[in-house]
């Protein structure tokens, strides 16, 4: 009888873990090695510096935007090198290119009321803006 339980109850955990298991706004950049270290290069940032900052335990912080300039820079630069296009020519965002759901696209348009001209910190809050909007997954965290 109590394995039978576990059958039905194995996959149950499994889908629960899943669904609560930890995001973190950079999950969106699909990794070229060779990109995401030139653009560390080019940031002046070390690998140990960027894992550091990228922690799950770091979330809070980079969520308020007290984030170093090189740092945001480094976001912008893989935002452009990314396959999956973001910004338009202008370096401004596009929500056609983001392939976002109206929802989220409302959300992300209105939080990017308030970002910065500045390219760097533009691009950050947008990466920012997008994880709060549940971008690109659909679910919705904040």
């Amino acid at each position: 009888m109590f394995i039978y339980r576990l059958v039905y109850i194995a996959p149950l955990i499994l889908v629960l873990i899943g669904i609560v298991k930890a995001r973190h706004p950079f999950d969106i950049f699909h990794w070229n090695s060779k990109d995401f270290e030139e653009c560390l290069h080019v940031n002046n940032i070390t690998i140990s510096e960027y894992e550091k900052y990228a922690r799950f335990e770091t979330l809070d912080y980079l969520l308020n935007e007290n984030v170093d300039l090189r740092y945001k820079c480094n976001i912008k630069c893989q935002l452009e090198r990314d396959s999956t296009k973001w910004l338009n020519d202008e370096g401004k965002m596009d929500l056609e290119l983001m392939k976002t759901t109206n929802k989220a696209g409302e959300f992300i348009t209105k939080c990017m009321d308030q970002a910065s001209e500045e390219p760097c910190a533009y691009s950050f809050k947008l990466v920012i803006c997008a994880f709060k909007a549940g971008h690109p997954r659909s679910v919705n965290r904040y």
